[in-house]
């Protein structure tokens, strides 16, 4: 489950003001105050924006793995739920300092984050169940189960499930996105 209370350790750990992360982030100071008093829950796409401006990765709000660990086994995968998104993300790869990372997404039914997302690296993405639409800046790409993509992640995009299933696919990402 998603801790909100590490945005403001991380937030007051770097002497920074809500005002500060605000204009760093793009995020109103209102939302991330409410974030962090547990008043609402931020969206995957607000959360990345968050992260950027306190310079650090998503996967900062979960404990790393030891170091050495080179497997993870279905039943040790690190989760991050947002519950008003009902949107789980499960690390594939262990939590440590690696250029690639893996994550299984369930995109459940009707899920449509409307802000666009931008961040370093490069993103393949392969649709294991269901269907789900990826917006890379103006274009719209519906995939079907077995459908893949790939694009560089400067390029705004998000994903949307316009469906009555859950979809579920599994992205490589570069660049410590999660």
């Amino acid at each position: 489950m998603f801790d909100e209370k590490k945005i403001k350790n991380l937030r007051v750990a770097q002497n920074l003001s809500l005002k500060q992360l605000s204009e760093k982030s793009g995020v109103s100071v209102s939302m991330i105050s409410q974030i962090e008093r547990n008043k609402t829950d931020p969206t995957l796409t607000t959360l990345y924006k968050i992260c950027k401006g306190l310079g650090v990765s998503i996967s900062s709000f979960l404990e790393k793995d030891d170091q050495s660990t080179h497997i993870i086994r279905k039943n040790q995968r690190k989760t991050l739920l947002f519950p008003q998104s009902h949107t789980k993300y499960e690390l594939l790869t262990p939590v440590t300092d690696g250029n690639i990372e893996m994550i299984k997404i369930h995109l459940e039914p009707g899920q449509d984050d409307k802000q666009l997302v931008v961040h370093e690296g490069e993103e393949c993405g392969h649709v294991l169940r269901g269907e789900m639409t990826v917006i890379l800046r103006d274009e719209e790409y519906i995939l079907q189960e077995g459908d893949t993509i790939r694009f560089n992640s400067n390029t705004p995009h998000r994903f949307l499930n316009h469906t009555e299933e859950t979809a579920v696919s599994v992205w490589a990402m570069t660049g410590r996105i999660v």
